[in-house]
């Protein structure tokens, strides 16, 4: 085997988790393609948190069976979530798949590989390798500036309509050390900016006997000399201490943008999901974040249409929505989703509400984000410069607050913090002109 491609779903811990393969077959001389024509192996990386993913997934599936009958030597992975939910299940949908490994078994990819060409039959492993997440794992980056560091895997929520903690697993957090070791060869490499990766940040550190939690691991990245930027995801809200908004204020280094899910404005509707905190206590953490931090970008989640949600609920989050004034959201209709509790519940709710009550989330959004940004207009922005835009002629980058700037500057800027003052702003960029 000679060359790869790999085909992501979901979310940045799987975008990660795929750069960690590239690693892995780069290291043993294996090429990537800018496609699938061409490639010995083809791996789908695969997210099952929401039915459009899967059905995503299913189609591109569908779509290599041809290339697969024209090039029977082709070898067909299918990794993440769907591999550790369906296993073999997938071989009945589509037997043309040679090998199937769940998130916590990709660190043997290439053992798995052998195993499929010595036996010349499927290999289903999605066993979990429990000892994954201290391992040092190469891994090929997709970005120069900007890199993905997991901190933390699984989750131990288990808010009724998620499948994570049955597929990732229950919470594992890496030593400090190591994640402070991996941040320092960034550094090394030329990084500015990492993204400390985990379903729920916050509780970093949770059963280890170091110490060392969310806070103390901020404190410890933000003294590595040659990163310029920290950012973080996910944070659950009830987990968001005095500690964190405190290192969000101090330290130089953490920038000044969260992304807080609420996922509904109701209390009742957030006593059936399992989260553990009611509208009056996630608004107390923004009130304490807004003290501590004025100038902070907040982004978050929002389900519309949860079992049992009534008119009434989804009036509560509107509501919510128009009091906290959220820079952006990211709001998506209940999906049912096989082994959650939410399947179970009464009161499904027939699609056309559902995505009536998402365009109107959505309305309302769009109308608070062009606020939000042209608020923004007349203000100076530091700016990380990442590359060329989409407008011709112009580089863009992103403020401190996350949000994307487009400037016209010269290619020579890629790679460099700048001043930009806003001259003008949409629903999802501003445009400045770069300070003298």
């Amino acid at each position: 085997m000679k060359s790869y491609h790999i085909i992501t779903f979901g979310c940045q811990m799987n975008g990660h988790d795929s750069e960690r393969m590239a690693g892995m077959l780069d290291a043993q001389g294996c090429v990537s393609t800018s496609g699938v024509e061409g490639a010995d192996l083809v791996i789908l990386n695969t997210c099952s948190i929401r039915e459009k993913a899967e059905q995503k997934f299913y189609s591109e599936l569908g779509r290599l069976k041809g290339l697969k009958d024209a090039h029977p030597g082709l070898i067909i992975a299918v990794a993440g979530c769907i591999a550790q939910q369906e296993g073999a299940a997938i071989l009945s949908r589509a037997p043309y798949v040679d090998l199937i490994f769940g998130p916590s078994d990709l660190g043997r990819i290439s053992t798995l590989i052998e195993q499929r060409t010595s036996l010349r039959a499927p290999v289903v492993d999605t066993a979990g390798d429990p000892d994954y997440h201290q391992k040092q794992i190469p891994t090929t980056r997709a970005d120069k500036l900007k890199a993905w560091v997991s901190i933390m895997y699984g989750c131990d929520n288990f808010c009724t309509y998620c499948v994570v903690p049955y597929l990732r697993g229950r919470e594992r957090s890496r030593s400090p050390e190591n994640i402070v070791q991996e941040v320092r060869e960034l550094a090394g490499q030329g990084y500015k900016e990492v993204t400390l990766l985990g379903q729920n940040v916050n509780s970093y550190g949770k059963g280890r006997t170091d110490g060392v939690d969310f806070p103390g691991l901020l404190h410890r990245v933000n003294d590595i000399p040659g990163i310029e930027r920290i950012r973080f995801v996910t944070s659950h809200p009830r987990d968001l201490s005095r500690g964190l908004i405190t290192a969000i204020r101090d330290l130089p280094k953490v920038c000044e943008g969260l992304h807080l899910p609420v996922q509904s404005g109701s209390d009742q509707v957030l006593a059936s999901m399992n989260r553990r905190y009611g509208r009056n206590e996630y608004l107390d953490r923004v009130a304490g974040l807004r003290e501590a931090v004025p100038d902070i970008a907040l982004t978050t989640d929002i389900i519309v249409g949860f079992p049992g949600e009534a008119e009434r609920d989804f009036e509560l989050t509107v509501k919510l929505l128009e009091q906290v004034r959220y820079d952006g959201i990211f709001a998506f209709k209940y999906s049912k989703r096989p082994g959650t509790a939410a399947l179970e519940l009464s009161g499904h709710l027939p699609e056309e509400i559902k995505e009536k009550r998402l365009e109107q989330v959505l309305a309302l959004q769009k109308e608070i984000s062009i606020q939000k940004n042209r608020d923004l207009i007349g203000t100076t922005q530091e700016v990380l410069l990442d590359g060329h835009s989409k407008k011709g002629g112009m580089i863009t980058g992103r403020t401190r607050g996350n949000k994307a700037v487009n400037a016209s500057a010269p290619s020579s800027l890629i790679g460099s913090l700048v001043r930009v003052r806003i001259i003008s702003a949409g629903v999802n960029s501003l445009t400045g002109r770069i300070c003298e």
